[in-house]
């Protein structure tokens, strides 16, 4: 008996992975805004998620995937990450500054909170 074939093919489907890619710069910045923009509550809902798969060109799966994996990097690097999260505040008053000046807040993002607010985030 020749088991060979077998073993081969076996380890031709359980071993072969895609490269690994990054999502391009834009589709990462969406994420980042998105999330720093709702750091309180960094759980985007099912529409959220659809929306933002639509606008980075990616699945809801790999949306999902993606903020799973910022919350704990976020969790584990506060104070690294606090300078990526007050960027992003910054662009977003100045975001909402300027939708106020042109008579128009409705398609401004929410004012991002500071995650020392309440001490722990996402409890």
């Amino acid at each position: 008996m020749n088991s060979t074939p077998v073993l081969i093919c076996l380890s031709a489907v359980f071993f072969c992975r895609r490269k690994r890619r990054n999502f391009n710069k834009q589709a990462t910045e969406i994420l980042n805004e998105y999330f720093y923009s709702h750091l309180s509550n960094p759980y985007p809902s099912e529409e959220a998620k659809e929306e933002l798969a639509k606008k980075c060109a990616i699945t809801v799966a790999q949306v999902s995937n993606w903020f799973g994996n910022k919350r704990i990097r976020y969790k584990k690097n506060i104070g690294k990450f606090q300078e990526e999260a007050n960027m992003y505040a910054a662009r977003t008053a100045v975001n909402a500054a300027n939708a106020s000046s042109h008579g128009s807040q409705a398609n401004s993002p929410s004012t991002p909170n500071s995650a020392g607010e309440t001490g722990s985030p996402w409890l």
